[in-house]
């Protein structure tokens, strides 16, 4: 009796190996949807049922800004997360983060792809499995009731800053950027440590504020200010990854690196849907910025340039050579969507 108990016990089917892939996306959002969704489904039908991949949405392994030290200590086999949450751990990678860089996130991901594959990010990630390197469309800027009308309206603004990159840059502009992780913006909102967000509209839309509603639903003013994009990534556990068989590696890197573009379009197209529901709604004042505003923004943030170029020349990056090649790369990608 006792052996057929332990038979019972074991689900028919069960997989050989569960990989347990934590997010920082909420259940329902587009980019878990789309995109980290069908990558667990399709490797768990490519491996044959070999493999389960038990993803969760944010929460549901840890805190957003642990999720990549728990893959790369195997307590998690996969993470998708922000580069920003971990400061000072990607340092090459934060050039895609700097102002005005990220037209996109489909163009935006095709050079940080290229970077990657180019070996010109390979430090940053040298601890665990690369899977995805991708990026989200340029944010807007959403305050609780000022009106950014002119460039000056910046300063002294309590920002939330998704990665030190973003933050030096909105520092020029005379606001006071701080780092708070998705899981509490909305109570940063409440309490007023915060005043204004650098977010995407489809985040807004969709990241759970005070009392499960909306982020969006604490906010009334919206600036289209495309200023800049935090970088993402999918990492995986190294030393998981090369006890795979080398037909579950290749099934794995496969559609991880489909994940990445699945993810740039889905989110691309998401954040104009997003973002013309949110200006719709009565509460809202959209505002956006004039080409001589844009211009000055430009002028205003070019120095963050500068002193993240002398940050990693400090760390011996060659910071001329990966600048200049994602600016090539940014814009061949560029064209090339036109």
């Amino acid at each position: 009796m006792l052996a057929l108990l332990a038979i019972s016990s074991v689900p028919a089917g069960a997989a050989d190996i569960v990989l347990r892939f934590a997010s920082t996306n909420a259940e329902g959002s587009v980019p878990y949807e789309k995109a980290l969704v069908p990558f667990a489904r399709a490797v768990e039908e490519d491996s044959g049922g070999r493999i389960e991949v038990a993803l969760k949405p944010i929460g549901g392994y840890g805190k957003p800004a642990e999720l990549f030290e728990m893959a790369e200590r195997g307590d998690i086999e996969i993470a998708a997360t922000v580069q920003g949450y971990n400061p000072g751990r990607f340092p090459q990678s934060s050039v895609m983060e700097l102002p005005f860089m990220c037209p996109s996130a489909v163009a935006g991901t095709q050079a940080v792809m290229s970077l990657y594959r180019e070996g010109l990010l390979s430090e940053d990630y040298a601890s665990v499995k690369v899977l995805a390197v991708y990026m989200q469309p340029p944010f807007a800027i959403f305050t609780t009731g000022k009106k950014l009308q002119s460039l000056r309206d910046f300063r002294g603004l309590r920002m939330r800053a998704p990665s030190i990159t973003v933050g030096l840059a909105l520092a020029k502009l005379g606001a006071v950027p701080l780092g708070t992780p998705l899981n509490t913006v909305g109570d940063s909102i409440a309490s007023g440590y915060i005043d204004a967000i650098a977010f995407g509209w489809d985040l807004a839309a969709t990241t759970k504020g005070v009392g499960g509603k909306p982020v969006a639903d604490q906010l009334n003013v919206g600036i289209d200010a495309q200023l800049a994009a935090p970088a993402l990534m999918v990492v995986m556990n190294r030393a998981t990854f090369e006890k795979l068989p080398d037909d579950l590696k290749a099934i794995v890197e496969k559609r991880g690196a489909e994940l990445a573009m699945v993810s740039a379009r889905a989110r691309d197209a998401q954040e104009a849907v997003s973002k013309k529901k949110i200006l719709s709604d009565p509460r809202y004042t959209a505002l956006n910025f004039s080409d001589e505003q844009r211009a000055e923004l430009q002028r205003l943030t070019a120095p963050a340039i500068q002193d993240w170029m002398a940050s990693m020349a400090k760390l011996g990056i060659d910071s001329d050579r990966l600048y200049k090649r994602a600016i090539e790369l940014v814009q061949r990608y560029k064209v090339a969507a036109k």
